[in-house]
């Protein structure tokens, strides 16, 4: 490997390990507050509790996979892919009458931003030689 490429990988876990740290302390606040924040959002408290118990091991793979040495860029390609689909399911929620209440609209597209950035830089470093 040429110095590059570590730099390269070093900013990709970077990217990544941020990414899991957002899953894990987004899916964390899901599950404490299911009840809450089902009825901002006008859904079901499983439907919440559900996404929050998916985030927290997604969240802590994506760490683990940027924490190790020899950091495998293919979970680096699931993620962006898990990113832009997450992103496209937010934007069928948003555009769908009567999902959820309009505050719930609100903070979907919020967090969908943020996921959204998280794939733009995935994708940017991604596209650097390995």
């Amino acid at each position: 490997m040429t110095a590059s490429t570590n730099q390269t990988d070093d900013r990709l876990a970077r990217i990544i390990s941020g990414n899991g740290w957002f899953c894990i302390v987004s899916g964390s606040i899901l599950l404490v507050g299911s009840v809450v924040i089902g009825d901002w959002f006008d859904l079901p408290v499983w439907v919440i509790a559900v996404v929050g118990f998916a985030l927290v091991p997604y969240g802590l793979i994506l760490r683990s996979n940027a924490a190790t040495p020899a950091f495998d860029r293919r979970i680096a390609v699931v993620a962006t892919v898990g990113d832009l689909a997450w992103v496209l399911g937010a934007i069928v929620l948003l555009v769908i009458p009567n999902t959820m209440s309009a505050g719930g609209k609100w903070a979907l597209g919020i967090l969908s931003l943020a996921v959204l950035d998280f794939a733009i830089l995935q994708i940017r470093e991604l596209r650097r030689k390995p």
